[in-house]
């Protein structure tokens, strides 16, 4: 019953238009915001997903028309000139798409492109253009034969919390262990962006990224694999694309001071954290945090949660 209450107030407080009148008086305070909204997977609303990492395309369609309504729409490039620049204090919005998933280019691109939104989509290049299942697919796949939709996401992200600090081996043994609670010893792989759709796409709006080789937790690694991860994925992307890539996204969201050291000598201008928050003039570009959209079933809820942080930048702005 709380969570019920809690969603109707959410929805009272975005359809009384409280969050416009809120994101109104942040862009007047005198420094610019930027939201980086992330997401992983865009699927139709009856397609049974990974429903930890996906949105239906009713919700991101949803989203997309507020964030058009309400933000400057950028690119990862323009974001950070908005920050370096002292023209500017509006609030801007950029959408990532992380690991790449086929259903990127069937269901979210064609929303983006309706709403002119540019998006990065970050490439985990040696999956490109094959059937893959990610360890944490499987994971939910194994927990969502034995229980319900919401509960799996829960359960989903608790184990997942907790495999992502372990060495491939033990993990994959752990994951086996769990298979044999499984009802249904069929896992699917899922489809993959190829370099058809990635050029189609990096055509019209939207950009590409690196998001390592083989999506790794770079902690674990030695300095020779975490150079080969990140320098790999970049050099695939340009011979391939014909273009420079800048932008990195950290796999799981976990860095340390030598990982983001090597990001920075591997050529990349930036890298995106899972950091909760928006970026500001004084945020480390190799730090870059993020609002988690794809947790959000509902615009509203993303309404609410970006103008309650645009409000607390606003309050920063007026007492600074």
């Amino acid at each position: 019953m709380a969570l019920d209450l809690k969603d109707i107030t959410k929805d009272l407080f975005y359809y009384l238009g409280i969050p416009k009148t809120l994101l109104w008086f942040s862009r007047s305070c005198g420094y610019p915001k930027w939201f980086i909204f992330t997401y992983h997977r865009v699927s139709p609303s009856s397609y049974n997903n990974n429903a930890c990492l996906n949105v239906s395309c009713d919700a991101f369609d949803r989203q997309m028309k507020f964030i058009k309504d309400n933000f400057e729409t950028v690119s990862m490039l323009e974001g950070l000139k908005v920050l370096k620049g002292n023209f500017s204090k509006g609030i801007y919005a950029t959408i990532n798409l992380d690991d790449g998933y086929m259903d990127n280019y069937l269901y979210a691109y064609p929303i983006l492109r309706k709403y002119s939104i540019p998006a990065t989509i970050f490439l985990t290049t040696d999956f490109i253009g094959k059937d893959h299942l990610f360890w944490w697919d499987r994971v939910f796949n194994i927990v969502s034969s034995n229980n319900g939709t919401k509960q799996s996401a829960h359960i989903t992200n608790s184990i997942n919390a907790r495999l992502r600090d372990k060495d491939e081996n033990e993990r994959d043994e752990l994951i086996k262990g769990l298979q044999g609670y499984s009802s249904s010893k069929d896992v699917p792989s899922y489809a993959m962006l190829g370099w058809s759709e990635i050029r189609r796409m990096n055509a019209n709006l939207i950009s590409f990224g690196a998001h390592t080789k083989t999506h790794r937790n770079l902690c674990l690694l030695e300095d020779d694999e975490i150079r080969k991860e990140l320098t790999g994925s970049k050099k695939e992307i340009e011979e391939k694309l014909g273009i420079e890539v800048t932008e990195f996204a950290y796999p799981f969201g976990i860095f340390d001071d030598k990982v983001k050291i090597l990001v920075d000598e591997a050529g990349f201008r930036c890298a995106r954290s899972t950091l909760q928050g928006f970026n500001s003039r004084e945020t480390d570009r190799f730090l870059l945090t993020r609002i988690a959209a794809d947790s959000l079933s509902k615009a509203s809820s993303l309404a609410v949660r970006t103008s309650i942080k645009s409000l607390k930048a606003y309050t920063k702005g007026i007492l600074a």
